[in-house]
């Protein structure tokens, strides 16, 4: 029989991004998917290595969503073991883990802390023993003890796996952003589940074991747009029956994002190449766009104004940078001599606005009692 189980990691329940409600149901929407993979695939048990929520104080509705999900586990005997996360960890020291309470209180889950009294859970059928173990998040001010429970750990199943939601040199090489090298891990483990890069990253060690990062199942900040793109989102099933584990990727469906640079210059075109390409977007989900806006700073105003277009095509968009800049050339200050119509030219060109802009509202100035004002004043508008 099949030694399968499945790794999820970084599911960040309650999550509210932008504080929008659909952020937050697409968080429960992808566990929800998780959730069913795990029984349609008859895993022997779901290994969450990290950050099950987005806080250590989750809301109510987060933990209901939590339980709610999971029954189906339940039901089927098969047992959720997780570790918990940066996120999950209580900044005051009197504070409890949101999965001790949901463990050690109400039973529901496993949870492996690493430097209590039990520090695996273990897995057994038709005689082949695979023990699960785990410890959780420590920050870099206890780097030293964490190296130390690492450095203690004496795996002694048939196949080992070790949970851990740290930072690895190796994947995170900025000061302060690590607390281990792939070489700390101790040896005699066959599946080493990570958490905490929200992107998958699978690597294959010197003696055939794997250690596999899997990524949060939802696209949560925007560098991980591109990734996904590329290698999607979700979790692993692994299967643990022979000696060296294998490895599958498995998607869930997530709400389409993307990052894309609009011209000011140019916007109304520019949104016409953003529906086209909207419409080519195979998921029933409104999509989510980022935007990086470049050109002219003049133009700023005018193209976020337009870009209301975009509303109904997409669940929501955002200026994620801001890249225009100011073209207009130095000009001259404006002269104190000469007739009204010269001053008024010098004065509107020291404004930066361009020869034609000018000419267009000294016309619309000569004829604004005229109707030719407003056809003078559209052409400007449209400018």
């Amino acid at each position: 029989m099949t030694m399968q189980i499945l790794h999820i990691s970084d599911t960040h329940l309650g999550s509210r991004r932008y504080n929008r409600e659909s952020r937050e149901e697409d968080v429960y929407n992808v566990f929800h998917q998780l959730m069913e993979i795990a029984v349609r695939e008859h895993v022997k048990a779901v290994i969450h290595t990290g950050d099950l929520f987005d806080v250590y104080k989750p809301s109510n509705r987060a933990l209901k969503v939590f339980v709610d999900e999971t029954r189906v586990l339940r039901e089927n005997g098969v047992p959720f073991i997780t570790i918990p996360g940066d996120h999950d960890t209580p900044k005051v020291r009197e504070e409890v883990y949101p999965q001790r309470l949901l463990g050690d209180s109400l039973g529901l889950i496993k949870v492996l802390l690493g430097d209590s009294e039990k520090s695996f859970y273990e897995l057994r059928e038709d005689n082949l023993s695979v023990k699960i173990y785990g410890v959780r998040n420590m920050s870099n001010v206890f780097k030293e003890r964490l190296l130390q429970i690492l450095g203690s750990l004496k795996p002694d199943g048939d196949r080992n796996v070790l949970m851990l939601h740290q930072g690895f040199r190796e994947m995170l090489p900025y000061d302060n952003a690590w607390q281990l090298e792939i070489g700390n891990l101790p040896k005699g483990f066959q599946y080493y589940a990570c958490g905490h890069v929200h992107s998958r990253i699978e690597n294959v060690l010197p003696d055939g074991s794997r250690l596999v990062v899997a990524g949060s199942p939802e696209i949560i900040r925007e560098e991980e747009i591109e990734p996904w793109a590329k290698k999607g989102k979700g979790g692993y099933l692994v299967d643990l029956s022979g000696k060296e584990p294998l490895t599958q990727p498995i998607n869930v469906d997530v709400r389409p994002q993307l990052v894309e640079k609009v011209r000011v210059d140019d916007v109304d075109s520019e949104i016409d190449r953003l529906l086209s390409k909207l419409q080519g977007l195979s998921s029933k989900r409104k999509p989510i766009l980022h935007l990086i806006l470049e050109g002219d700073s003049a133009r700023r105003a005018v193209a976020l104004k337009r870009l209301s277009r975009l509303e109904g095509y997409v669940d929501f968009y955002r200026v994620y940078k801001d890249e225009t800049v100011d073209v207009r050339e130095k000009v001259s200050p404006p002269q104190t001599q000469g007739s009204v119509e010269e001053l008024m030219a010098s004065y509107l060109k020291a404004q930066g606005y361009n020869e034609g802009e000018v000419k267009l509202i000294l016309e619309a100035v000569e004829k604004y009692d005229s109707d030719e004002a407003l056809e003078i004043l559209r052409k400007f508008a449209e400018m």
